[in-house]
């Protein structure tokens, strides 16, 4: 036989006033709501574009570009267009001292007409043994003597127009140490080749004519 069990009045009147309670508290609890937070960030920066492209159209590189790749064009032979900002002169030396010996010629180029930072230039070397070798030709060119070596002979022709203000395209090998003993931890370019798409502003008179005109004299 089956019995069931009642609770007595005073336990049933105690869980009905528990239940009671609790549901008075809940329903006066209060939430509050945090403030919405909005991010403080910096605006987006705005990036110049680059100062030169990469490649000109013809697919020579700026100095900008040559070093922007240097990964791929470092120790390869490549072309690049520029201005010649600076060409060495060698000090002359007077006659009768004994002077240290003249560097190989040299000239710098940049991508702007007149680059003055050091950083934005690159040399270009190997074009020539010495200044009296391009004297020699500058010279040769005015009488209408000159004679472009043979081809065959792996000779290369003298350049006389790397003068400041001319604007080439030249061809080189981009390297950090070049045959002439030139070096360059950021690189420089061994002279091959070039065509002149500008002129120079001016071509000096040669050293070497105006030291044959004094010993005529």
């Amino acid at each position: 036989m089956i019995r069931a069990r009642v609770l007595s009045v005073p336990l049933l009147a105690g869980l009905l006033l528990s239940a009671a309670c609790d549901s008075s508290s809940g329903a006066s609890a209060e939430v509050t709501k945090l403030p919405d937070i909005k991010p403080n960030l910096p605006a987006v920066p705005t990036l110049p574009p680059p100062p030169f492209p990469i490649q000109h159209s013809d697919q020579s590189f700026s100095l900008f570009g040559l070093r922007k790749k240097i990964k791929n064009t470092m120790d390869t032979e490549v072309d690049l267009t520029g201005y010649v900002v600076e060409t060495y002169a060698p000090p002359e030396c007077p006659a009768g001292k004994n002077c240290p010996q003249a560097r190989a010629p040299h000239v710098y180029l940049a991508d702007s007409k007149g680059e003055q930072d050091g950083s934005k230039r690159i040399l270009l070397v190997g074009y020539a043994e010495n200044q009296k070798s391009i004297d020699d030709t500058i010279i040769e060119k005015k009488k209408g003597k000159y004679k472009a070596p043979d081809p065959e002979s792996g000779q290369l022709p003298i350049p006389t127009d790397l003068f400041p203000g001319a604007k080439i395209k030249v061809h080189a090998r981009f390297t950090r140490v070049s045959g002439s003993g030139f070096a360059q931890s950021d690189g420089l370019l061994d002279y091959r080749a070039h065509t002149t798409i500008e002129p120079p502003t001016e071509i000096p008179e040669p050293t070497a004519a105006a030291k044959t005109k004094k010993k005529k004299r």
